[in-house]
């Protein structure tokens, strides 16, 4: 509910656990779902009106969906509920926790995606700038969806395929960029969600290794060559993660235009 953007409407999905996001920390109002049955207990932590109450659903892909269903405004942003604070990664690097200037880069990922009538837009999967490279492509057209993202336009039409749990942000990216052709990632912010995997509940609880590991071989087989799962090279086995091991290997670039930092 995004009031300083028409059209536009935050919704952040909870799935079987009780938020635990500072919610006066967000001025923009976003909305947030709750399970009718438990509705009383969400009502305690989350400001009328901005509570969102569904019937019982099997996972947070269902609940993608019935928000998709649901929010009748153009532009549907959707951030988990597990959201730390937004990091800027040029410049002096900065805890961003000031819910205006939070709205105001979602807003203008928002915009621009609008004026280039792109689908889907987000921000860096990762903190670590040697990997994204945020001061040399500030702006990139290919790179997985995950724990925050808006969608507008005819993007809307597209959902989350339930069979793929724990894989579902990647398998929609991958439907993106087959029908789209590009996404907007502004990767010079990171929305910080801590370590992968690691809460106390919600969907966490559900999700399986053996659902997972299917879920990857299913992706693996539909889309082939063109994705990847296999762990960087740097990553330590053991070590927390705050991204999955996955990346696109599609090429939205004219060879006949280079980039270089000389």
């Amino acid at each position: 509910m995004l009031h300083a953007c028409v059209g536009m409407r935050g919704c952040f999905p909870w799935f079987q656990a009780l938020p635990h996001m500072p919610t006066q920390a967000w001025s923009m109002a976003p909305s947030k779902t709750g399970l009718k049955s438990t509705g009383t207990s969400y009502a305690e932590v989350v400001p009328a009106g901005q509570l969102l109450l569904h019937d019982d659903l099997p996972s947070l892909i269902s609940i993608r969906n019935w928000l998709n269903a649901t929010i009748q405004e153009d532009c549907l942003v959707q951030i988990d509920d597990d959201l730390r604070c937004v990091r800027g990664l040029v410049g002096k690097r900065r805890k961003i926790t000031d819910p205006d200037s939070i709205r105001e880069l979602i807003e203008n990922s928002a915009r621009v995606s609008a004026d280039l009538d792109i689908g889907v837009f987000c921000w860096s999967r990762t903190q670590n700038t040697i990997i994204s490279d945020p001061i040399f492509q500030p702006i990139r057209f290919v790179q997985p969806v995950s724990c925050a993202f808006g969608m507008r336009g005819s993007a809307r039409n597209r959902e989350f395929d339930p069979e793929l749990p724990g894989r579902a942000d990647f398998n929609f990216t991958m439907q993106t960029l087959l029908e789209d052709r590009i996404l907007y990632a502004d990767v010079r912010f990171y929305f910080d969600h801590g370590s992968i995997q690691s809460g106390l509940g919600g969907n966490v609880g559900l999700l399986t290794a053996e659902a997972y590991a299917a879920s990857t071989e299913k992706l693996q087989k539909r889309w082939g060559k063109y994705v990847s799962f296999k762990p960087p090279s740097y990553r330590k086995k053991g070590t927390a993660q705050n991204m999955q091991s996955m990346s696109v290997r599609v090429r939205r670039q004219n060879p006949l235009v280079r980039l270089s930092r000389n």
